[in-house]
């Protein structure tokens, strides 16, 4: 066989490995896109609260065996899935994968979906990290805070604990509540005396 018939059949194996990698590669994004339905329906039905785990990622880490970092990209997604509905289309569509789109979910402002969604396209993980790197940023000033996040933990048969996560002037009324109805209940408890 010569050099060039070598090469011809070389080239064509490769042709049909990349072809196949393609195609395996977009069934993956496309399960991808399903897992980040099915956490962003947990996450607004408010069901990972009854396992007992600390944190959503946590709970992604846990049932579905990746890494942290990487159920924390799928919560990322998640939980901007209606402000990127473009790009978690594609991702769902097997056209982009879980880490390109959790680069702009991670990064990318609002109002960006339809930039990112054709970006994403023709850019690797790296080029859309340094495109989200050159946005313009909103001033930490105005940015929205979060709101007051209540989680709850089972700790055995007998005991279920909360966690409460509110900004400082809500924590500072709350704290004043608690103290206020601690000192109620022990001016209402009968003194012991001794008679």
């Amino acid at each position: 066989m010569s050099s060039t018939a070598t090469s011809l059949a070389a080239g064509q194996r490769l042709e049909v490995l990349f072809d196949e990698i393609a195609e395996l590669c977009g069934q993956r994004n496309a399960i991808d896109g399903r897992l980040v339905q099915i956490v962003a329906e947990l996450e607004r039905e408010e069901l990972a609260g009854l396992t007992g785990v600390r944190s959503m990622s946590a709970l992604v880490a846990w049932k579905t065996g990746v890494a942290p970092r990487n159920a924390e990209t799928v919560v990322a997604i998640a939980r901007r899935l209606q402000e990127f509905p473009r790009c978690t289309e594609a991702l769902r569509e097997g056209r982009l994968s879980l880490d390109q789109v959790g680069v702009i979910a991670e990064r990318a402002a609002e109002g960006s979906d339809a930039h990112y969604a054709e970006l994403g396209s023709v850019a690797t993980v790296s080029q859309l990290r340094t495109a989200s790197k050159r946005e313009p940023r909103t001033d930490p000033e105005t940015r929205p805070e979060s709101g007051p996040e209540v989680t709850t933990t089972s700790t055995g048969e007998r005991y279920t604990t909360y966690r409460i996560r509110l900004p400082r002037l809500e924590a500072a009324k709350f704290d004043a509540a608690v103290q206020s109805h601690h000192d109620a209940l022990i001016a209402e408890h009968p003194a012991d005396t001794d008679d």
